[in-house]
């Protein structure tokens, strides 16, 4: 029997990247385990029609095992938040997206920063089933497999849950719940129908949450978890663009 890869399409760019646009700056983050390769083609799509765009690949991602159960869920915040400054002192105006993960981080940046233009968030992960106990289990197992991959998507990553990160996933979703009420921004959520990864009750709990006045939650019928490099992508692009353009 072949063992299980660890990690998925080592082949692909997912360093962090900025690309200098015009004064309407867009800040994408990717979720847990993956790497800029999830945001990318979003990213360029959006560079493609003038903005400046940014993604950094969070600590801990896209390296080892031994790296990605080092970190911190701060650490992770912190260096969104960095992203986000460097963005705002080039831009008028910064919007944020993220996926999964990304969402989460992007909420707690535009609850910590109100100023944000607009936060569009993709199947955030406020919701995991089976993640709990990663917070007993992590200081005697690394990381265990996932239970589905999919190896023909173009997307890279772990194929394994690293434990101690998970637990730290678990902190973050912890924070975004207790302070979402304060979350004003322009919110755009996307949710697909065919989400095995997250709870998809998780984006319904966020669009009641949150505070924000102007907030919108698009179900995507054949969109799996990865809303940002699955079939739906072109519809997905277009709302995002007439979003952004509502907003600037």
């Amino acid at each position: 029997m072949e063992t299980p890869k660890i990690f998925q399409h080592a082949d692909l760019d997912g360093s962090s990247f900025f690309w200098k646009g015009n004064p309407i700056g867009v800040l994408t983050l990717h979720g847990f385990t993956a790497t800029t390769v999830e945001v990318r083609p979003i990213a360029k799509f959006l560079h493609d029609f003038g903005y400046t765009v940014a993604g950094p690949l969070l600590p801990g991602h896209g390296h080892t095992i031994e790296e990605m159960n080092s970190v911190s869920w701060q650490d992770w915040y912190q260096a969104v938040e960095k992203e986000y400054l460097r963005l705002k002192a080039e831009c008028n105006k910064v919007f944020v997206l993220g996926e999964s993960m990304g969402g989460l981080l992007s909420m707690l940046l535009s609850i910590r920063h109100p100023d944000i233009a607009g936060t569009l968030l993709f199947a955030p992960a406020l919701q995991v089933p089976g993640l709990a106990p990663a917070e007993f289990i992590w200081p005697f197992k690394p990381y265990i497999f996932k239970k589905r991959v999919d190896e023909t998507m173009e997307w890279q990553g772990f194929n394994v849950v690293p434990l101690h990160a998970a637990a730290q996933l678990r902190k973050l979703q912890r924070q975004v719940r207790h302070q979402m009420q304060n979350m004003s921004t322009p919110t755009l959520i996307f949710q697909g129908k065919l989400d095995h990864s997250i709870d998809q009750m998780s984006s319904v709990v966020i669009l009641e949450g949150i505070a924000s006045v102007d907030k919108e939650l698009v179900w995507m019928e054949n969109s799996t978890h990865c809303i940002l490099i699955d079939q739906q992508l072109p519809d997905v692009e277009a709302t995002v663009l007439e979003f952004i353009r509502a907003h600037q």
